[in-house]
């Protein structure tokens, strides 16, 4: 007799967070709920904020900031950041099985995503210490002296995706430059993330009111953060049309954002590629965090003289993926996050039945639960300004056009109104070189995909967002640039 789906799945006490345990959150609304996407059982129950705990928040930022040295003392960030990530690598199996529970991903990928955050940190951990100015002798008498100070209070907006990495990908860098944060995380994770953040909270040496938490729904609690006229950056990681309505938020009072926005990005394969390394990169290109991740490869672009073979191959490796329960090890695909997610994904499936040629779409086990699953999908034969073509789906939904030529390969990459990434396959370096270059992403993987570095910035190109995250202009960006400006002349002129 085979083993039920969730058979190894043990028992789970819903958790419930009042913001009375956490000074750092901030929450005397109604009480919400979020649900394991596999099963529909009741993962947590939190508090909501209203706008007047949006104000208090970020007023206790604005009084951090006048009355603590954090903001002039790099090794105090510096100890706490260190921390923090130590404290996250220690809290792995907890904080991964919460991930997965209330996201849906599969606890291999929760956990390198718990990992990945604290690697993040330790980073900017190191930068906290390093942000130099410069002087520059301007004449005979006068100096000057160019310096990079913290914005002030950031309000910094997170996604249910990878509620973690995209929480301390913004964070991090802010609080390492000095500045103030106050986090709104998407209703849809947000126990994951006020428990990270009680990990941060409880250092003894980060100031009170240097970190701040507000949980509610973007309509009030994020709009009550956007709009606050004492919030001096916003740090928005999600959907285009919602970050187009932030940045005209935020417009109102002229303050700086950051999007990183959603993309449509495309994985072209060329003839001369390692065509098993390339295989394996267009699946998880795709079908990474069940396609509901901003960067993913969702447009495969493949040569014309390869494609049917490489196309049957791919069709073969995704009818055999493993859908299943996300705490079962074994598990490679799990359930999208929600079951409105969930439907808005299969109706784009419907519709490439009808426009398209579906070419895999991997079978739902028998004996899963009735939760949010989608079947992976391949999809051929659709014409160029089809909307599975056009629109970011987030879901694990994969398109195929062919190319004849590298000029064509580069016109099909950039016949969309987005630009964060792609992925180039070629042993001819001079090509990947050129190709490279012409297309519009702001990372462009070569013979590889979805390998993210601290060390290296990321963001989008187009309507896929502005300003850059992680690296050296990741810490820049939650900064203002001042000149001090020293005259010694005796006289004016």
């Amino acid at each position: 007799m085979s083993e039920s789906p969730t058979a190894h799945r043990a028992s789970w006490t819903p958790l419930r967070l009042p913001s009375t345990e956490h000074a750092f959150y901030l929450a005397r609304g109604e009480e919400i709920a979020t649900t394991d996407p596999t099963t529909g059982e009741t993962v947590a129950s939190l508090a909501t904020s209203t706008p007047a705990d949006v104000d208090e928040l970020v007023g206790r930022a604005h009084q951090a900031l006048r009355t603590a040295k954090w903001r002039n003392d790099g090794a105090i960030r510096a100890r706490v950041l260190f921390r923090y990530a130590e404290a996250l690598r220690a809290d792995v199996d907890r904080l991964a099985e919460l991930l997965t529970r209330e996201q849906g991903k599969t606890i291999g990928e929760a956990r390198s995503e718990v990992l990945g955050s604290a690697e993040m940190v330790e980073f900017y951990a190191g930068m906290a210490r390093t942000l130099y100015g410069r002087a520059i002798a301007l004449g005979d008498n006068a100096h000057g002296v160019v310096l990079r100070e913290p914005i002030g209070v950031v309000g910094i907006i997170t996604p249910w995706n990878w509620p973690l990495v995209l929480l301390v990908r913004a964070l991090a860098p802010a609080l390492a430059a000095g500045n103030a944060c106050v986090v709104k995380p998407a209703s849809l994770t947000p126990a994951i993330t006020v428990e990270a953040l009680a990990l941060l909270a409880a250092d003894p040496d980060l100031p009170a009111g240097i970190l701040g938490c507000a949980v509610g729904s973007g309509g009030v609690t994020g709009d009550a953060l956007v709009g606050h006229r004492d919030v001096h950056m916003i740090a928005f990681t999600g959907e285009t049309g919602t970050g187009i309505g932030v940045m005209k938020r935020a417009a109102d009072d002229l303050r700086k954002v950051s999007l990183e926005l959603g993309g449509k990005s495309p994985n072209i394969v060329f003839a001369d590629a390692r065509m098993d390394k390339a295989l394996e990169g267009a699946l998880n290109a795709v079908f990474s965090t069940t396609g509901q991740i901003c960067t993913a490869g969702s447009r495969l672009l493949v040569e014309e003289s390869v494609r049917e073979e490489f196309v049957a191959r791919l069709a073969e490796r995704t009818n055999a993926l493993r859908l299943g329960d996300p705490l079962d090890p074994a598990t490679q695909i799990g359930p999208v996050v929600s079951r409105g997610q969930q439907r808005e994904v299969n109706d784009y499936i419907e519709l490439a039945r009808k426009e398209g040629d579906i070419l895999a779409s991997a079978a739902l086990p028998a004996g899963l639960p009735e939760g949010a699953f989608v079947a992976p999908t391949v999809v051929g034969g659709l014409a160029r300004d089809s909307r599975l073509v056009q629109e970011e789906i987030f879901g694990p939904v994969l398109t195929v056009q062919g190319f004849a030529d590298e000029a064509e390969a580069i016109e099909l990459a950039e016949d969309t109104e987005f630009g964060l990434a792609a992925g180039i396959w070629t042993t001819d370096l001079d090509r990947a070189w050129r190709v490279g270059r012409a297309v519009n992403a702001g990372t462009v993987w070569i013979n590889t995909y979805h390998h993210f570095y601290g060390e290296a910035e990321v963001g989008g190109f187009k309507k896929s967002g502005l300003g850059r995250q992680q690296g050296v202009e990741g810490i820049l960006e939650f900064t203002e640039t001042k000149h001090l400006n020293f005259d010694a002349a005796p006289t004016l002129w």
